[in-house]
């Protein structure tokens, strides 16, 4: 096999996951709509525990078809993401609150993305530990997802009661991504939630890519780098539950999202790695506000009990404009390296628009 059928086998390989989480994401969040929050993660949960060990085996034994399919599933059910938010926005009494447990899910899946990546590739290195191999972190992410499932059905207790009246049914099921997108009510959030998630996904798929062709990093330094991006990503959301005492999820956003282009100007300006000390800081911090505030609209844009479907339309849309950003930004980075980053400007000005022209709409209207 060629070396450019290789690298074309590893994009696609890379690309199935976010495609199944495009894909699961809409129908769980609309099955725990109409079933109940717990019951449908716990059946993720439970059903995610062979597609980590199908990928597991098929590096084993190389059988890479195997490879692709149980990538596919693991995306799929782990589109249960959108479950948790849910969760957290049924409880949630007020906007103070709700923008203080969102910031938690970003504060608590940003180290998770930090120790993860760190944790997995010692795993998969035999000079450590003789038995590590490739297929040791897939062995792991089973018995956490086994761990997770034991925590769930122990602790875990049901936010929403189950919607007998919804609708479900083959059609309802495949057609859960545009059912989220005809509330009117989100019809605004949704358009400029997908620039905020295009602005964040051209820096976070090409920085790394922009400081080795300008500065020459290495990978290790590169893991470093990305390691210090983690900590505003960790602490920002601490003082997300300020912000409502001046503006709503919304105005949040919009500031958010025209701060995230001056950061990147800024990040882009310096001639010295060293000033990556303090650019990076107001990058990281802007960019974890990408995580929760778009979530936080859609949430306080619909009812409780439309929640999980729209927040999974919401999770797709994120998905779709990483793979989007992931296409495009190799094109751009072609013509001149920071060319990824000045587009990721321009999306959040867009956003930034988007929010201020286009008035509010009512709750729940379709």
């Amino acid at each position: 096999m060629g070396t450019g059928t290789r690298r074309i086998l590893l994009g696609v390989l890379f690309s199935v996951y976010p495609m199944g989480q495009f894909i699961g994401a809409p129908i769980l969040g609309k099955l725990s709509d109409k079933y109940g929050r717990k019951p449908i993660l716990l059946i993720s949960l439970l059903a995610v525990i062979p597609a980590f060990i199908g990928s597991a085996l098929s590096i084993l034994y190389t059988l890479p078809l195997f490879l692709f399919v149980s990538r596919f599933f693991s995306g799929l059910l782990e589109g249960n993401i959108v479950i948790a938010q849910a969760a957290v926005a049924d409880i949630s009494e007020n906007a103070k609150a709700k923008i203080k447990n969102f910031g938690w899910i970003v504060s608590l899946s940003s180290t998770a993305f930090f120790f993860g990546p760190l944790i997995g590739g010692k795993l998969a290195y035999s000079t450590i530990v003789p038995w590590f191999h490739y297929d040791t972190p897939f062995w792991c992410a089973a018995i956490l997802a086994c761990i997770g499932f034991l925590v769930v059905f122990r602790l875990f207790k049901e936010t929403h009661s189950p919607e007998r009246e919804m609708e479900i049914s083959f059609k309802s099921i495949t057609r859960s991504f545009t059912d989220g997108l005809r509330y009117q009510s989100l019809r605004v959030i949704f358009s400029a939630n997908f620039f905020v998630f295009s602005a964040m996904f051209f820096f976070l798929n090409f920085f790394s890519a922009y400081l080795v062709n300008r500065f020459g990093f290495s990978f290790s330094l590169l893991g470093e780098v990305n390691a210090y991006l983690s900590i505003p990503f960790i602490i920002a959301p601490f003082f997300f539950s300020l912000f409502v005492k001046w503006w709503t999820s919304r105005q949040s956003m919009l500031l958010g999202s025209l701060f995230i282009c001056i950061s990147y100007l800024i990040f882009v300006m310096p001639t010295s790695p060293w000033a990556l000390i303090f650019t990076l800081l107001p990058v990281g911090f802007f960019l974890s506000m990408g995580f929760a505030f778009p979530a936080i609209m859609v949430s306080d844009a619909v009812s409780k009990r439309q929640q999980g479907q729209c927040l999974g339309t919401n999770q797709s849309l994120q998905v779709l404009a990483e793979a989007a950003t992931a296409l495009l930004g190799g094109f751009f980075m072609a013509k001149a390296n920071s060319f990824p980053i000045y587009a990721g400007a321009v999306c959040a000005v867009i956003a930034a628009l988007i929010l201020f022209i286009k008035p509010q709409c009512p709750i729940g209207g379709s």
